[in-house]
C-alpha cells in the first residue's frame, strides 16, 4: 500500500523528498492526482506515511494532507488519512 502526501507549495514537496531520500525512505515526487483537490500541484508518494510524517515534522516540513492509495478495477482511489 502507498500514500500520497500533499504540501502547500512546491518548495516544501522538494525539501520533503530530499529529506526522506537522505534518511533512506523510498519517496518520489509525482503530479498531484486528479482525485485530490488540494495542494500545490505536485505530491510525494511514500510507503510508510507515519515514519515519513515523523521525519518531516522533525525537519520542520509541513504536510498539508495524507491520502491512502487503493486501486479499484479502473482507477486509483485516494482516501484522506488523519494526520
Amino acid at each position: 500500500m502507498s500514500y500520497v502526501l500533499t504540501f502547500a507549495n512546491t518548495h516544501a514537496a522538494i525539501l520533503a523528498e530530499k529529506a526522506l531520500l537522505q534518511a533512506g525512505y523510498p519517496a518520489g515526487v509525482m503530479p498531484l492526482p486528479s482525485g485530490i483537490k488540494a495542494g500545490c500541484g505536485i505530491a510525494l508518494r511514500v510507503v510508510d506515511y507515519i515514519a515519513s510524517n515523523t521525519l518531516l515534522k522533525e525537519n520542520n516540513i509541513v504536510v498539508s494532507a495524507v491520502y491512502q492509495v487503493s486501486k479499484n478495477l479502473h482507477d486509483s482511489v485516494y482516501n484522506e488519512v488523519a494526520l
